[in-house]
């Protein structure tokens, strides 16, 4: 992942890209993202968070696009991979263009940690979401919507993701903790792994010419 080499103010809200943004980021603004898994993402309120999930089927538009100056990111809302610093984030307003699910939340009366602060909003009906670089923001968020083969396979419960595509496994299940790169890179990539908890393991997918071979999954416990 790479930061911009230009390290520019916080941008305040307005109603169009502020013309200091650089074209690939101004471009952002007004369009829809469809988010890769339903994501979750989360909402900061107050000292408040939830975590929403959003249907493939419902976009997310920008309503704001802003650069911010040094700050810490969080990568992902699983807890798993720790936040990142970085020199020049991205903060993108996000506006759900139809319902979505609440799936946990938090609340506590301390500051917020560092990697919130900032993503504040009255409401959930639009919300703020850091992204470490544009590598991060596009294996999050996808410009085009889910294919109809996506959709239709989201329809029925898998037992098993042996057979599927890389990009199919990215849409319905949403990117992996490692590699932590670039979609292009994932999609590329012989295994993904999602993090588990100690002692159990981790979920392993194998990957031979960009379809799934095996999956390992964490162990039960005792």
């Amino acid at each position: 992942m790479r930061p911009w080499l230009t390290l520019l103010p916080l941008l305040v809200a307005c109603h169009t890209p502020p013309p200091t943004l650089p074209p690939e980021l101004a471009r952002l603004y007004g369009r829809d993202a469809w988010v890769y898994g339903g994501g979750p993402l989360r909402c900061v309120r107050g000292s408040s968070t939830t975590e929403l999930f959003i249907p493939l089927t419902t976009p997310v538009r920008v309503t704001q696009v802003e650069q911010t100056g040094p700050r810490e990111v969080e990568i992902g809302v699983k807890g798993h991979v720790r936040e990142q610093r970085t020199p020049q984030a991205i903060i993108l307003t996000l506006e759900p263009q139809g319902p979505v699910e609440p799936v946990s939340g938090s609340s506590g009366n301390g500051p917020l940690p560092l990697w919130w602060q900032g993503l504040e909003v009255k409401s959930c009906a639009t919300f703020r979401v850091a992204f470490v670089d544009e590598a991060h923001l596009n294996r999050t968020l996808s410009f085009t919507p889910p294919p109809e083969s996506v959709l239709n396979l989201s329809k029925h419960a898998r037992a098993s993701s042996v057979g599927l595509s890389a990009a199919h496994l990215l849409w319905l299940r949403g990117p992996p903790d490692e590699p932590l790169t670039d979609v292009e890179t994932l999609l590329r990539a012989t295994t993904w792994t999602v993090i588990g908890g100690v002692p159990y393991g981790d979920q392993v997918t194998t990957f031979r010419n960009g379809q799934v071979i095996r999956e390992t999954f964490p162990g039960m416990g005792p």
